[in-house]
């Protein structure tokens, strides 16, 4: 007598999709942000109000933009420092011709920037891909070149509102559903991004050589080519952050972003980016990034804890690395115990 399949119960239908979450990658992130938020509901509930969250994701946005460039040069296996020089840069060069020329369009300061991000990128690609220096040492160098350039360009001159024009502002400052231009901007290379990188060609050869470059290279994959796109995209996002920020803040001086670099590589590192490669997905940086903002927002309304709140910020990184270090070698011993169960 013929036997009928096995249907699966309701049960195991909900034990399977608990197990789905668990075995989510971000999961640790996400409960993380949960309890976070929860705590800043109860000790800071002027946070949670819609101008304070409107403006904390406006003022985060910038990180944003550059974690989203890191991202794509991480997961080939190299490392971008320079990225803050170049968005110094870019922004000098495209704020001063906006001043001396304040009668053409704000859209071509944009474009200026992203050609200016994109040479630089090129320029740290060529001594990667194809020069073959170390990521770091490469764009350390160049984190130095970038920034003495846009303080010879400047000439040390700070440019304050009054030498912006409205057309230029609005990039950033102006609104649409109550919600800043630069954070739409935000979302919108957030969704541009997920798609390059998870359903086009270019997008998964640069996981493809992050994951291994031998392999890579067997399949046809030209590595040199692949590494300097990376930097490209990189230098274009820092690029157009640049013109983002002197927009966003009304003001320009050779010495903006000092330090934005380390906030995009934490925010990769938060949201489960390996920094050896080939591991890492853009929901992952979107919630990095919104976790990042919290923090720092909600340390900043606590009296007494901004002047920690680099303290405080580097050790929820290591919690967090830690947590998905740990969520990786579970999810790694299940694999095998599946794997060896089959045997």
């Amino acid at each position: 007598m013929a036997a009928f399949p096995k249907t699966r119960t309701s049960a195991q239908k909900q034990e399977s999709i608990f197990e789905r979450i668990l075995n989510y990658k971000q999961f640790g992130l996400i409960v993380a942000l949960i309890l976070l938020g929860l705590l800043a509901k109860f000790i800071t509930p002027a946070m949670y109000q819609p101008a304070s969250l409107v403006a904390m994701l406006r003022n985060n946005s910038i990180y944003a933009i550059l974690a989203i460039g890191e991202m794509v040069v991480i997961l080939t296996g190299g490392i971008d420092i320079s990225i803050a020089s170049t968005l110094s840069l870019s922004g000098v060069i495209s704020t001063t011709l906006m001043t001396q020329n304040p009668s053409v369009p704000a859209i071509v300061w944009v474009i200026v920037s992203l050609a200016i991000g994109a040479l630089c990128g090129l320029f740290n690609g060529f001594l990667i891909g194809k020069l073959k220096m170390t990521p770091m040492i490469a764009t350390l160098a160049t984190m130095y070149i970038y920034r003495g350039l846009a303080f010879l360009i400047s000439g040390g001159v700070w440019l304050f509102p009054n030498k912006f024009t409205e057309d230029f502002t609005v990039m950033s400052q102006g609104s649409i559903l109550g919600i800043y231009n630069i954070t739409w901007i935000t979302i919108i290379l957030f969704l541009v991004a997920g798609v390059f990188l998870s359903y086009t060609q270019p997008g998964r050869r640069i996981y493809a050589v992050g994951t291994n470059v031998e392999s890579a290279h067997v399949s046809g994959i030209k590595i040199g080519n692949v590494t300097v796109m990376s930097y490209v995209l990189c230098g274009a996002l820092s690029g157009l952050a640049g013109v983002l920020y002197t927009a966003n803040y009304s003001i320009c001086y050779y010495g903006i972003a000092d330090g934005f670099e380390m906030q995009a590589i934490a925010i990769c590192v938060l949201g489960g980016v390996s920094l050896i490669g080939g591991t890492g997905r853009i929901d992952g940086v979107v919630i990095g990034a919104v976790l990042m903002s919290v923090i720092s927002y909600f340390i900043g309304l606590l009296p007494g804890l901004s002047v920690w709140q680099d303290a405080i910020q580097g050790a929820i990184i290591i919690v967090a690395v830690a947590i998905n270090i740990f969520t990786e070698r579970m999810t790694i011993k299940r694999i095998l115990k599946e794997r060896g169960a089959m045997i």
